[in-house]
């Protein structure tokens, strides 16, 4: 296999990047789009030694597929020297394939299988990659691997490398730990040596305000949710029935150790009562944020399912309260005739920044709020809106449809690509001149990854849709905050390990 050197053509911080993971373990954390890949690529090539291979692990098989693309522009190679394997190859063919490839790309769950079943050995691997490696936690299959890797090859060589790691010191210290990885590279878009090749990106939050038919519908809701939070007060299970302090991840911890205790034993009534009424909590939470969020339409379908499930003690209970029954009853009076007022202002921000062949990605959360916006979309015109989902579910696409979509977007096909997490991670998608956020979501990590679609080539602006005083508006702070506060803890953390480092040197 022949390195195209030529071809070639570092920017100076990728080549400063480089020289810091050539001598450590480094996690490096880049914005999206300022080239991770190529700083991979240099690394593998300074690796390749020996006969020895690279493994460059991805969380999907399209992200899997456009690395091994990327470095296929790189090498004049032949069949399978670069190879890419997911648990679509047959077992036994994966084996025979290992043997001849140079650098192996792979989802980490087929890797992961491949060690258990002694397909694949890593002591002939000198170099492993971790794309998204702030996925390093718990257990996933990159902590297996990683594992494994530094049992048979102790001196082999790690890189990490993600646009968002954590939003707190101990989640990135963890993949750190997990990953042996032993040193942090980082550069925002401030860096001096990053801006030269970073375009502005403009931030626009764009407010809506809940139609009086929807909020009658909210103001019930939380009537439903307060006497639940009182009766969890009563029996010491939390300590506040301000709805406002409250939000579904606390109620789902509160859940998990509930079950805990089932688990070890503590099987009395009590502890099934607070289980179900936990769960009451958490569906009327989601109630509120799908009426807050998305409308009326995705409420109704989510009331629909919950009478159909009638023999949950949860959904009895619920509907066996008559504010949530007025709840439900008012939802369904108004389909059709009252909408969220995001799609009406969607379209106004796309038909009125039509022009210039401008490109837009319009990210949601839920699938089905996806298929609705493009319904929406279509009937405007020059307006050609396209779907763009996982391949998880029936209706999800697969890693060939995913690829078409984004080469179809490319190439001007379409011009609104309405994306779910799918296009949020890693995924290669052209540059767009908008980026509007149907909602925000309350995490720094996945605002990051979606303003990275953003100003890559030009100017580009971001629009963030919210709805005022509700819990739109809510996330929208949350995630600002977290973004900050992973700034500060990758800081931390460099500063641990810096320490570290001299105390060794101090004991030496």
């Amino acid at each position: 296999m022949k390195f195209l050197r030529d071809k070639l053509k570092p920017r100076l911080y990728q080549e400063k990047i480089l020289n810091d993971c050539v001598k450590s373990n480094c996690l490096v954390v880049l914005p999206t789009g300022l080239g991770k890949t190529i700083i991979a690529l240099m690394l593998s090539i300074h690796s390749l030694k020996d006969s020895r291979k690279v493994l460059f692990l991805a969380p999907t098989k399209p992200l899997v597929e456009q690395h091994r693309m990327t470095f296929k522009e790189y090498f004049e190679s032949e069949e399978n020297e670069l190879l890419s394997v997911s648990g679509e190859t047959s077992p036994d063919e994966r084996k025979e394939l290992y043997n001849k490839a140079v650098i192996i790309f792979a989802t980490p769950q087929t890797i992961e299988n491949d060690l258990l079943t002694r397909r694949l050995e890593l002591n002939g691997v000198n170099l492993v990659i971790f794309d998204e490696c702030h996925r390093g936690v718990g257990e996933y299959a990159y902590t297996f691997i990683s594992k494994v890797y530094k049992q048979q090859n102790p001196k082999g060589k790690v890189l990490g490398l993600s646009a968002s790691p954590g939003s707190n010191a101990e989640k990135i210290m963890e993949v750190c730990r997990n990953l042996n990885l032993n040193n942090v590279v980082n550069m925002d878009e401030d860096d001096e040596h990053v801006k030269p090749y970073v375009k502005e990106k403009e931030i626009i939050k764009i407010e809506t305000v809940l139609p009086a038919e929807l909020k009658k519908i909210k103001d019930k809701l939380e009537v439903v949710l307060k006497k639940k939070l009182l009766q969890l007060k009563h029996k010491g299970l939390i300590g506040t029935i301000d709805i406002n302090k409250v939000n579904k991840r606390l109620f789902l911890g509160i859940q998990a150790d509930l079950q805990g205790k089932l688990r070890s034993g503590g099987k009395d009534a009590d502890v099934f009562e607070n289980i179900s009424l936990t769960a009451e909590v958490i569906k009327v939470l989601y109630a509120l944020e799908l009426l807050q969020t998305q409308g009326v339409k995705p409420l109704i379908n989510y009331f629909q399912k919950m009478k159909q499930q009638l023999r949950v003690k949860a959904n009895r209970s619920l509907f066996a309260d008559a504010d949530f029954r007025e709840a439900v009853r008012e939802t369904f009076d108004i389909e059709g005739v009252a909408e969220h007022p995001k799609f009406e202002k969607l379209k106004e921000i796309i038909t009125s920044n039509l022009g210039g062949n401008a490109k837009f990605i319009v990210f949601t959360q839920y699938r089905n709020t996806g298929k609705r916006i493009v319904k929406f979309l279509k009937d405007l015109k020059n307006v050609h809106p396209v779907l763009f989902i996982g391949q998880q579910g029936k209706d999800g696409l697969t890693q060939k449809q995913q690829l078409k979509v984004v080469k179809d977007f490319d190439e001007g096909i379409f011009n609104v690509l309405v994306a779910t997490s799918v296009a949020e991670e890693g995924l290669h998608i052209p540059s767009v001149d908008y980026a509007v956020f149907f909602e925000p979501v309350p995490s720094g990590l996945r605002m990051i990854q979606r303003r990275g679609r953003v100003g890559r080539t030009k100017v580009g602006k971001v629009l963030v849709m919210y709805t005022k005083d509700c819990i739109d508006e809510k996330y929208l702070y949350v995630s600002r905050a977290k973004e900050k506060m992973m700034k500060t803890a990758i800081n931390n953390v460099k500063e641990v390990i810096k320490s570290r480092k001299q105390r060794r040197i101090e004991d030496f």
